[in-house]
């Protein structure tokens, strides 16, 4: 991996972060690497926990790691003692480690549909696909955790480009907001969610955030709604669908134009088919496997069944329109989700919402939704209201038998959308 210091040599007299009230060039990274990697234990299987006081001391350790030819697993800071605990059980040995050529990193998925699962990435095939990046001097806003796939791409393909990471004092749409119009950020890369959080929280009416010139938005399903609404908000700004698996890695992708959730997929590197309405990859950078599932969906000949389920359009570009996990059987019928979303959406006066089902003894499961609203309706008015709206829209069975309203969207640690 000595590409990784000659790379980031060439930009040594850039700013690499601001962060924690301070700035660090790309000089003084390169000297966290060398002197952390001084620190690493010598054991080459070693598996080294990543936990840092700062996003780019953590940043630096993983890759002082993966230098080292070792196994990272990072750990930051927000993670519960219990949760991190959890994490050092599992990762303690695995027979997968023999199958490492060169250095490892463990992730863990989110668990939002079930117990997370434990990966191992070969970290020497993650990190090559940023060997090729082009210099850039952008200013990239980081708001996932480097526990992250989505994460540690940002980080990464900021990095490798000698841009700026610019690490908000927190996560919360008025950190955010207060970080780009205090380092004047031009990339904002975010989940749908998080960039939904901050349109209900009206930060773009009251912070300056005129320097953001991309809005890069991953990690989840983009409802439509909320892309039309960025688009209002930010004007100027590009709006790019990102793509990739906590398995595989980011996949390149370009979307077909700022007001489309379809894309096409250009990534040399990657093959991709579709199984059943459900994407499937092919890549390098695919895990080696699950230190604690079963590996069900990863292929002896390298493919990976993403659970994503998509669409095409005439010109074979794809659209994600939800989870093989978040689909519901109602009475042997499948729901999904976010068509029954997409409806509720354009409804005045729902600011966001969230479908699932809840179990029922005669169909196996009901359709819920937990709407997002400021309005004054109660929820009998909005019950007939959602319910005239759909008939004739979504067959009988798909439309909410159950409403619950709430003023606030839940969001995981991931900046994810939680379940109810």
């Amino acid at each position: 991996m000595k590409w990784i210091h000659t790379k980031l040599q060439t930009y040594a007299e850039r700013t690499a972060c601001f962060e924690a009230g301070r700035a660090w060039t790309y000089a003084e990274f390169i000297e966290l690497i060398e002197q952390t990697a001084a620190d690493l234990p010598r054991a080459k299987s070693a598996v080294i926990e990543v936990q840092a006081p700062t996003t780019i001391e953590g940043l630096a350790t993983l890759l002082a790691i993966a230098e080292r030819g070792q196994i990272a697993l990072p750990l930051p800071l927000e993670i519960p003692t219990t949760e991190c605990a959890r994490m050092r059980r599992i990762a303690a040995s695995s027979p997968l480690y023999d199958r490492l050529e060169g250095s490892g990193l463990i992730l863990f998925s989110s668990g939002t549909s079930g117990e997370p699962k434990s990966m191992l990435h070969n970290f020497d095939a993650l990190l090559n696909r940023y060997q090729s990046l082009k210099s850039r001097q952008d200013r990239s806003l980081l708001l996932l955790l480097i526990d992250h796939i989505g994460g540690l791409d940002s980080a990464f393909r900021c990095l490798f480009s000698g841009s700026t990471l610019i690490v908000p004092e927190s996560r919360t749409p008025e950190a955010a907001a207060t970080a780009i119009a205090r380092h004047k950020a031009n990339v904002l890369p975010a989940s749908p969610t998080f960039l939904n959080l901050m349109l209900l929280s009206h930060v773009a009416e009251t912070y300056d955030l005129s320097s953001v010139e991309i809005i890069a938005y991953g990690a989840e399903a983009m409802p439509q709604k909320v892309l039309q609404r960025l688009a209002v908000a930010f004007p100027k700004a590009q709006l790019q669908q990102k793509f990739g698996t906590s398995e595989t890695g980011a996949i390149r992708i370009k979307s077909v134009d700022k007001h489309s959730l379809f894309f096409r997929i250009e990534d040399s590197d990657t093959e991709w088919k579709i199984v059943e309405d459900e994407l499937w990859l092919k890549t390098p950078s695919r895990i080696l496997g699950y230190l604690n599932a079963a590996s069900n969906n990863l292929e002896a000949d390298g493919w990976y069944a993403t659970g994503d389920l998509v669409e095409t359009d005439e010109a074979g570009n794809l659209r994600i329109i939800g989870r093989t996990s978040a689909l519901i059987n109602v009475g042997g019928r499948k729901v999904h989700p976010a068509e029954v979303e997409a409806q509720l959406d354009t409804i005045e006066g729902i600011e966001a919402s969230h479908v699932y089902g809840v179990g029922d003894p005669i169909t196996g499961n009901k359709i819920c939704a937990k709407i997002v609203t400021s309005s004054d309706r109660d929820i009998r008015e909005w019950k007939r209201k959602i319910r005239n709206h759909c008939r004739g829209k979504l067959s009988p069975w798909k439309i909410p038998s159950q409403i619950f309203l709430t003023k606030h969207l839940n969001v995981t640690d991931r900046l994810k959308r939680s379940d109810p």
